[in-house]
């Protein structure tokens, strides 16, 4: 498990308020375990930090897998829900994930979700993308922290 400072928490924080959602979640790609580290959540129990999912789980890791956006009206309806252990996600309705993508390498997952039934639109999308490229900077950092070399 990696550790990762406050600071992380608070930009995901200033992003679920900006995006007026109920859940802004940060994930780290680790690209040679093909899995999805937790790294900063605000909505979400702080105990799911440094929690992982495999690109095989969820919807986060259908993002991972198909480095496209997943947009979800009803999060538990999907055929692709998990639910992640401890998480209280479990009142949340609606779900939009973006890879958080540079060079064409995976770097993250960036993830929100809302307590309402939402319908998620094309310029929802483009909100979020515009949000993770806020973050991409802090995500490239925590992968050569990591020991991943970004190009």
């Amino acid at each position: 498990m990696t550790q990762h400072s406050d600071p992380m928490n608070e930009r995901v924080d200033d992003v679920r308020r900006k995006l007026d959602v109920d859940v802004c979640s940060l994930y780290l790609a680790h690209p040679d375990r093909q899995t999805l580290e937790i790294v900063a959540t605000s909505g979400l129990h702080q105990s799911v930090i440094g929690k992982q999912l495999s690109y095989d789980q969820g919807l986060t890791g259908k993002v991972a897998r198909t480095r496209l956006p997943v947009v979800a009206r009803v999060i538990q309806d999907h055929a692709d829900y998990f639910h992640v252990e401890g998480s209280g996600e479990e009142r949340f309705k609606s779900y939009l994930g973006i890879p958080l993508e540079h060079d064409g390498e995976l770097h993250g997952v960036l993830v929100v979700q809302t307590e309402q039934t939402k319908t998620f639109f094309h310029r929802h999308i483009q909100e979020v993308h515009s949000a993770g490229r806020d973050l991409m900077a802090s995500l490239m950092a925590l992968t050569s922290v990591s020991g991943f070399v970004t190009h």
